[in-house]
């Protein structure tokens, strides 16, 4: 009889939607700073599943980045997602006076 060890298991195969404590510290600082709206768009530009809505779309961001970053800081790593959040979105060229 095999014994498996489902915790390993998972941890090797985490199903899409899975997200860290980390992940959403970082999710939640980064939707507060950006004043990112709730809505469908966040996805694409994101480069995720564009079933995800805004909220959720951040959140697998911040994961897969996370995950590809195994020796992080989280305040470090939130400022470096910060700025490519600033690359990734669209400006817009309005300036009020």
């Amino acid at each position: 009889m095999t014994i498996i060890n489902y915790e390993e298991l998972f941890a090797k195969f985490k199903p899409d939607g899975a997200i860290s404590e980390d992940a959403n510290e970082i999710a939640n600082a980064l939707m507060r700073e950006l004043y990112v709206p709730s809505g469908h768009n966040l996805a694409r530009f994101l480069g995720v599943k564009r079933c995800f809505d805004n909220d959720m779309a951040m959140r697998v961001w911040v994961q897969k980045r996370l995950d590809a970053n195994l020796d992080y800081v989280i305040e470090d790593i939130r400022c470096q997602l910060q700025s490519e959040l600033y690359e990734l979105l669209p400006h817009s060229d309005y300036v009020g006076y």
